[in-house]
């Protein structure tokens, strides 16, 4: 009986964590229109001082962005590039036209519509006075994408390739994306300050530490990295000589220019507002908890690491739960958020999925070990490549004749939790990053 309260509460926990992220709340809490005055948070741009309203967006809750503000004011034009796939809940528009694009390598369908997107920006007269307000959220980086001079779609495909594999995290990712890119690294913000217009994003962001500039690789943000980082990392992480010619030449172009760095400061009339992380979702996942009467501890929004090796560490913290009430007594609630990653062979990247393989590893910690709950999932729908999560308890290794540490081993999180039943499914319409909890009943020999 335990375990099934518990498990029906940690999916609940998990669902009200999603919800709490999702992009029509946060935009309408964060903006209004009151006569003539738009409110975006704490800035007021008064209407009639503009000739046009451009609504742009890129990422994965970017339709639902886009159609959350449209019901507040509609835009004269703009677009939306959204991510093509069966996990994305697509919202149709009423005023701009929406894109499918793909993720996490971009194609050519991305860099048309990006270009679409510049040329609506470029279109702008000198004597036009245009508020252009931008919808960032996950997966921009990948959809916004307009490939620096001499370096094709193609190469950037294989660039894409080339990070995904290494094990690098987000932030070393976006470093080299922002410099092989004429959009990231705020230079989207750079060409609408160049003609004149008033930049306002609104961002639901899917980095741990809501870094702007690392959020869809920063479009509309200044940005401290270099060429030499982007080297850097690419010759530390030995695929120096894997890269594309192009994408080599370029940046090695530009340890010779420095005017081609990224901005150092938010270009002039240029406006950036976080309206959505993962702290908001940890909280909605805490109210459960506290309402079914558990004692509750946010750990982390900021979680990184390997998913399997992090497991071991929160696992251990949840045996110290059970044997000492320390941190916190049982019945409790172990909550955290964050970015975990995977690191695998290429050739074995079908199904992977930090969240799963958390759970899986869990499962394996706590096999002996009564009265605990592990729950996980990617807030986007999709954990890596597959399904959105897994539930685990101390039963679920012993429930099958699969070998759970083999499966872990070959990142097949996902067959294992489908043989039993136990994987986590639901669309989305948003990304924050990773929902995980914990739930820990007293011990029990």
């Amino acid at each position: 009986m335990l375990y099934e309260r518990y498990r029906k509460i940690a999916k609940e926990m998990i669902a009200a964590a999603v919800k709490a992220a999702d992009p029509t709340e946060a935009i309408k809490r964060n903006v209004s229109v009151d006569g003539d005055t738009l409110r975006i948070c704490d800035l007021e741009l008064k209407l009639s001082e503009f000739d046009r309203v451009l609504l742009f967006g890129i990422g994965k809750a970017s339709t639902t962005m886009a159609r959350a503000f449209e019901e507040i004011l509609t835009p004269d034009d703009g677009l939306v590039i959204t991510k093509a796939g069966d996990e994305i809940n697509l919202v149709e528009l009423k005023s701009v036209p929406v894109y499918e694009a793909y993720h996490p390598e971009p194609r050519e369908i991305n860099v048309e519509v990006s270009r679409k997107i510049v040329d609506m920006v470029e279109a702008i007269k000198p004597d036009e006075k245009v508020l252009i307000i931008f919808m960032i959220s996950g997966g921009g980086s990948a959809l916004f994408t307009v490939p620096a001079e001499g370096i094709s779609v193609d190469d950037m495909f294989k660039l894409n390739q080339i990070m995904m594999k290494w094990g690098g995290n987000i932030y070393q990712i976006n470093t080299i994306r922002k410099h092989v890119c004429q959009v990231k690294g705020g230079r989207f913000a750079q060409l609408c300050s160049r003609k004149g217009a008033t930049l306002a994003s609104l961002i639901l962001s899917d980095v741990v530490g809501d870094d702007l500039s690392v959020i869809a690789s920063g479009p509309t943000y200044k940005d401290d990295t270099t060429f030499a980082d982007a080297i850097d990392l690419l010759k530390r992480f030995n695929v120096w000589d894997e890269c594309p010619q192009s994408v080599r030449d370029h940046l090695e172009k530009g340890l010779e220019n420095p005017d081609m760095e990224p901005p150092r400061t938010v270009p002039p009339n240029t406006y950036n507002f976080l309206i959505g992380n993962n702290m908001v979702a940890l909280r909605a996942a805490e109210e459960i908890a506290k309402r079914e009467g558990f004692n509750t501890m946010i750990l982390t929004s900021q979680n990184l690491g390997e998913a399997k090796e992090v497991a071991k560490a929160i696992m251990g913290i949840a045996k110290e739960v059970q044997d000492s009430g320390n941190p916190i007594k049982p019945p409790a609630a172990l909550i955290l958020g964050g970015e975990m990653i995977v690191t695998f062979k290429w050739e074995e990247r079908d199904g992977f999925g930090p969240n799963r393989e958390f759970v899986l590893s869990s499962a394996i910690e706590i096999a002996n070990r009564k009265n605990i709950v592990v729950a996980g999932a990617d807030t986007d729908g999709e954990d890596g490549q597959g399904k959105s999560g897994a539930i685990a308890d101390c039963r679920t290794v012993h429930r099958t004749d699969l070998d759970a540490r083999w499966y872990l081993d070959k990142h097949e999180a996902e067959a294992f939790f489908d043989a039993l039943g136990d994987s986590l499914e639901f669309t989305s319409q948003t990304n924050v990053n990773d929902i995980d909890v914990i739930l820990i009943g007293e011990k029990e020999d």
